[in-house]
């Protein structure tokens, strides 16, 4: 199991209201982060506060309804790019002279 630092989504949302929050933790790589510190998940205090299980929290779990259609939008057009990749692929077999 990898673990990586998590920054909760309370300072991503709420920068400049009083609720802002800035708390930091190691916890379980859940998304194979790479170059960034994930900022998906509520931290404990946060969750408890807002009603949240804490640890049923997953990367869409949390997401506004704005969030999700863009996630589906981007999901979406990666297919129809991928497809277009396959359409372009040149067979060396069918090819021949």
């Amino acid at each position: 199991m990898n673990y990586v630092m998590h920054f909760c989504r309370n300072s991503r949302l709420s920068e400049r209201s009083k609720n802002y929050c800035n708390n930091g933790w190691i916890d379980k790589d859940l998304t194979n982060v790479k170059s960034y510190a994930p900022d998906w998940k509520y931290c404990p205090e946060c969750a408890e506060k807002l009603g949240i299980d804490y640890d049923t929290q997953t990367p869409t779990s949390n997401l506004t309804e704005k969030e999700l259609e863009h996630l589906e939008f981007m999901k979406e057009k990666a297919r129809k790019m991928r497809e277009r990749a396959k359409q372009k692929i040149n067979s060396t077999v069918t090819n021949r002279g």
